[in-house]
């Protein structure tokens, strides 16, 4: 009973190894540079590498980032600890940029931008508009 109980096991243990063997590599990015102009780092994967380049932290206690895949080679901002109605901007040295605004919850991230060859930076407005009130450093 005992080696049946040690042979089920082991045959087990070994269906498992197999399972995990075969899982599906992580993720792959779906565009570049300035291919994902205007596209979600989650949705393409971009958000797998990424880094805070820069951050500033605005008088209210808001964190703006500037977010960075050096897979895809493209910047995004994202605002946390705000509150509904905030902008995140991101732009770069091309001229190409996006907003998006805090809907619900405290946090929001732009869609990308190119940064091959270029800079970006990220920025927070707490009403939206132009009126940024902390901007990160060019990356």
């Amino acid at each position: 009973m005992t080696h049946r109980l040690v042979g089920t096991l082991a045959a087990a243990g070994l269906s498992l190894a197999g399972i995990v063997a075969a899982a599906p590599s992580a993720h792959a990015a779906t565009c570049y540079a300035d291919g994902c102009h205007h596209k979600s780092p989650t949705t393409t994967g971009c958000n797998g590498d990424a880094i805070t380049a820069r951050s500033k932290t605005a008088p209210d206690g808001t964190i703006v980032e500037l977010r960075y895949s050096a897979t895809c080679r493209a910047a995004w901002g994202r605002v946390r600890n705000s509150h509904v109605g905030a902008e995140a901007f991101v732009e770069n040295t091309q001229g190409r940029y996006d907003s998006q605004f805090v809907s619900t919850g405290r946090d929001v991230f732009t869609l990308m931008v190119n940064d091959r060859g270029v800079q970006a930076r990220a920025c927070y407005a707490p009403n939206g508009g132009s009126d940024f009130t902390a901007c990160t450093g060019w990356y």
